[in-house]
């Protein structure tokens, strides 16, 4: 007897299809969606770099509530797509697309959680927490629309079909479930954090990028954005604030501090780490070179002691005996260890004062005119003097810019060799500017840099000592990272001229002097001062946030000259900000440290050693039984 497979039906179109059909003949949809989608994945993340496949596998999470930032992307119109295609053809074509998203969400780090046809989810925060993951959720979602747009393009052309993403992005907790041995991830959403992205992905025009405003106000000043207000979405019965990105800012302005809410202190504790700079600096401008390394920890006041620094010797410094500096900085970022060179991108684009955001073809003409200038003063504009020409193709070559036909020969060299050629032209640079006057020399956040640019600053050290230069260093004391070498190698050429400021926390008065400053009065309530300093515990990024955190939740509000309390501030919770910031540090910790600062979280926050170790020694004896 013949038994008839039951009917079937497309769960996308409800079209009826074949028992053995893999493949909807009306939209193309995958039948075995499940089986189709966890390929797609398998061969996504294995496609993932090896550093990020350590991370994750080492993360052990097992129902970890956490903070995470959500990306939601899909095809515009798939279904109408599909029709007109064969479904062999579509599957290659999703296939290709979700390559491309996937190259963004590694290249910042996150995870691809989900695959569902025609859509992918991807987490920024778990398993890997981030201290800026908002951040690498809109950088990820709008290199999705740069890496699609030759892709769509193509497309156009071939097929003429009308390839566009939407993406919606949110900020909220998930609970993390184990991690699988081939790096999937079962996620429960909480909070509705991940329902709430897929919304903003529904609701985005086609080609954009839609965040809400708890994603978007984690990324500072970071991103070009339009207020869209308050929309309404499906599911919820309060509309959301949303925002379109538009793109990178030019110039973010610093993410730390309270111009947001309108308040600001002058710099409090770190007169003596001023002092020593500005000294260094002076040496500096006589010919005599000089290295600093700024080291603390995150928040402790590195960038603010760069900026007070810069208040003195730059040139709209107000005027005096001291020589106005050319500020030189580059700044690494927290997912640029593996993107070569970057932090030397920086410094070249900051000397020769390049937009960040101009087409590839607009840089690379103010390169060769800035080169012209700089190098070739005395030859005739647009002749091409022979330094620009020795230099121009090896810095164009760095930053990816066009290349001319006769310079391709240049740049075809192997790594070594290109290496030393980017090196000279760097150095050729530095050394016709500082024949115009000092040169202040800062790569900041170098616990990120990438050992491509190690190699070449530890280079440009050597350069230093002979040049009107004072070259600042400004990193975290991780001992394990590529910058931190700099310090030893620095100590050999420089010796005891080598200057190593250690940033220690504020004291209790400091901290007092902090917070009269930024609310500008001495009369706040000492219960209101204590809650403050300590939350804060002598950091002042972290005194500055959790003030902006508590006005900002109208937990103390001014009535005329007074600052009050207006809840019980002590059941308010660490602030946003900083709750990334302290993930991802506590992530780097072995397993057996997060063991125990689990426990120590439930015994309080201050108690003696003996406690803890009488508890841990249980606890540990129960998990491993």
């Amino acid at each position: 007897m013949t038994v008839e497979s039951p009917p079937r039906s497309c769960p996308r179109c409800d079209a009826n299809v074949a028992p053995d059909a893999r493949f909807c003949a009306n939209c193309g949809q995958a039948l075995d969606a499940d089986s189709a989608d966890a390929a797609a994945q398998a061969r996504l993340t294995s496609a993932a770099p090896a550093p990020l496949i350590e991370k994750m596998r080492t993360a052990k999470l097992t129902g970890e509530r956490k903070p995470v930032t959500a990306l939601f992307v899909d095809v515009v119109g798939s279904t109408t797509l599909a029709e007109g295609m064969d479904p062999e053809d579509w599957t290659a074509m999703i296939n290709e697309a979700f390559d491309l998203l996937s190259r963004a969400v590694f290249r910042y780090e996150g995870t691809i959680a989900q695959l569902q046809g025609d859509a992918m989810l991807a987490f920024f925060g778990a398993p890997v927490a981030h201290e800026d993951d908002p951040d690498r959720a809109i950088l990820a979602a709008l290199d999705m629309l740069e890496s699609t747009a030759e892709f769509a393009r193509q497309l156009k052309a071939a097929r003429g079909i009308d390839f566009r993403l939407r993406i919606g992005i949110n900020t909220g907790p998930v609970v993390v479930g184990n991690v699988g041995s081939d790096l999937r991830y079962e996620y429960t959403a909480l909070g509705d954090a991940v329902n709430v992205a897929a919304r903003m992905q529904t609701a985005a025009e086609p080609g954009t990028v839609l965040v809400t405003e708890a994603a978007l106000r984690l990324t500072g000043d970071t991103f070009e954005a339009e207020d869209l207000g308050a929309i309404e979405v499906k599911g919820k019965t309060e509309p959301i604030h949303a925002f379109r990105v538009i793109g990178r800012k030019e110039a973010p302005a610093r993410k730390r501090g309270l111009a947001a809410v309108g308040l600001d202190s002058p710099m409090v504790g770190r007169d003596e780490p001023l002092r020593r700079l500005t000294e260094l600096y002076d040496i500096a401008a006589t010919g005599r070179g000089r290295v600093a390394f700024i080291v603390g920890e995150p928040g402790i006041g590195k960038s603010r002691l760069l900026a007070e620094l810069r208040r003195r010797v730059a040139p709209e410094a107000p005027p005096g005996d001291r020589p106005a500096a050319t500020w030189v900085e580059g700044r690494c970022v927290s997912y640029g260890r593996n993107l070569p060179y970057h932090l030397l991108i920086e410094l070249v684009r900051s000397m020769l004062g390049l937009p960040f955001l101009a087409s590839e073809q607009e840089t690379r003409d103010r390169l060769d005119a800035a080169l012209d200038a700089l190098l070739d003063a005395d030859v005739p504009a647009g002749t091409g003097g022979a330094e620009g020409v020795d230099t121009a193709p090896y810095l164009a070559h760095l930053m990816s810019l066009p290349l001319r036909p006769d310079e391709m020969g240049r740049a075809s060299l192997d790594p070594e060799t290109i290496q030393a050629r980017y090196v000279a032209a760097t150095h050729r640079v530095m050394r016709t500017l500082s024949t115009r006057g000092p040169i202040v020399l800062v790569c900041e956040d170098l616990h990120w840099a990438d050992q491509a640019s190690v190699d070449v600053v530890r280079q440009l050290l050597l350069l230093v000592a002979h040049l009107p230069v004072l070259f600042i260093g400004a990193m975290r004391a991780e001992a394990d990272t590529p910058g931190w070498a700099l310090i030893p190698h620095a100590r050999e050429l420089f010796g005891e001229a080598l200057a190593e400021i250690r940033l220690e926390a504020l004291s209790g008065d400091e901290s007092r002097t902090l917070v009269a400053n930024l609310l500008e009065i001495e009369s706040l309530p000492d219960a209101v001062r204590d809650t403050i300093l300590s939350r804060a515990e002598g950091n002042p990024f972290f005194v500055e946030e959790t003030v902006r955190m508590l006005i900002e939740r109208g937990a103390i509000v001014a009535e005329g000259d007074r600052w009050v309390a207006t809840d019980d501030i002590g059941t308010v919770a660490i602030p946003e900000t900083l709750h990334g910031l302290l993930l991802a540090r506590i992530d780097q910790l072995p397993e057996s440290a997060k063991r125990s600062i689990r426990v120590a979280s439930v015994i309080g926050r201050q108690f003696p050693v003996r406690v803890l170790e009488h508890v841990i020694e249980p606890v540990a004896g129960e998990a491993a039984g």
